[in-house]
């Protein structure tokens, strides 16, 4: 859905094209370049493709996680907090994002056929209340189970391709096919598909998008610049901050 002569940058860099290096992106007021992709391959920075967000994770905490073990279960990097305060036997507020997943990390329950719905939100999209490259925010993809919908299919953050809008989504079983390369038979789960619709417009009803939230901060989520005052930037010492 993109021209076959636009390429993919990574964020910041831009596409200076020459004779031998039609892929050419170069770091502007740098002497920086390396290869970018065509636009048809989604790839790098805000990519949501499976082979960009699904990454393996190691976990220990001894006497609560057995060593040695595996699984294959899906958590998602929203279920950190909520899963190592269930693990230190703290109570999760009830506002918070994610879901305790201690019982995954024990090894005492299981989320293979978990029915979580996940949200996966991309930038760059046309008819946006920012100018571009940044445009419009919108759900590109929805992961209810194991099934994984693709409402919009865009390449990375800041590229020129336009989203391609999918009615019915693409639908993958992404155990079944992590690499999402054969599409289901939107036929056989219309049910499936109405509900993940339904859920996703719930969903974006529900975000405040007045200002643009990635310019949004915490100074208690700020890197470490200070060990005297627990590493927070506002001299609030960790142990006394609160979530």
């Amino acid at each position: 859905h993109s021209s076959p002569s636009c390429t993919a940058c990574p964020h910041d860099y831009v596409p200076q094209p020459t004779n031998g290096q039609p892929r050419r992106c170069v770091l502007p007021d740098t002497e920086l370049e390396l290869e970018g992709v065509p636009c048809g391959e989604d790839s790098g920075l805000g990519s949501v493709w499976e082979a960009n967000l699904r990454m393996p994770a190691l976990a220990r905490f001894p006497g609560k996680i057995p060593q040695a073990t595996v699984s294959q279960d899906l958590i998602s990097t929203l279920d950190v907090i909520p899963s190592f305060l269930s693990l230190l036997e703290k109570p999760i507020p009830p506002n918070l994002d994610g879901e305790d997943m201690s019982g995954t990390l024990t090894g005492k329950s299981k989320n293979l056929e978990s029915e979580r719905v996940l949200f996966f939100w991309r930038d760059g999209f046309e008819s946006g209340p920012l100018p571009p490259p940044y445009g419009r925010f919108d759900v590109a993809a929805v992961k209810y189970g194991r099934l994984k919908a693709w409402i919009y299919t865009k390449s990375a953050h800041y590229n020129s391709d336009t989203e391609l809008y999918h009615d019915p989504p693409l639908l993958f079983d992404v155990l079944a096919d992590p690499a999402e390369s054969n599409p289901l038979d939107p036929s056989d789960y219309m049910e499936e598909i109405e509900y993940i619709k339904e859920m996703a417009e719930k969903h974006k009803q529900s975000v405040d998008l007045s200002f643009p939230l990635c310019l949004d901060s915490d100074p208690r989520y700020l890197p470490c610049v200070n060990r005297e005052t627990g590493c927070r930037t506002d001299g609030t010492p960790l142990l006394e901050t609160k979530l």
